[in-house]
């Protein structure tokens, strides 16, 4: 998760954007069917003894109002990709939230 402040997104910003970027592009080509050929990955590294695995990653978690999708209710978002409290906003990956009001201690986990 990248922290937007009035300084910026850090040093390491153009690096995640351009990771994002081919990862975009090769999305699109596997969507429509262009799949990589053994010559394609020739240079890509070998996993053995490899197994999925579940990972945690930053979220929210809150009341949404004026959800597209979900309309007004309790949600848990998509990954959070761009933190800007400063600004106001967060950026998952479905979408941009604007932030209200952050919960206090007592109401986390209830």
């Amino acid at each position: 998760m990248l922290i937007l402040d009035h300084d910026g997104l850090g040093p390491h910003a153009a690096r995640d954007v351009a990771r994002m970027e081919a990862l975009a592009a090769d999305l699109r080509a596997l969507h429509e069917g262009r799949i990589p050929t053994p010559q394609d990955l020739s240079d890509a590294p070998v996993i053995n003894h490899w197994a999925f695995v579940t990972i945690s990653t930053s979220a929210l978690m809150g009341h949404v109002v004026g959800h597209p999708l979900l309309g007004t209710r309790e949600v848990l978002t998509s990954a959070v990709w761009v933190a800007a409290p400063d600004f106001g906003f967060v950026r998952t990956l479905s979408r941009y939230y604007r932030l209200g009001r952050a919960a206090d201690a007592t109401e986390i986990g209830s």
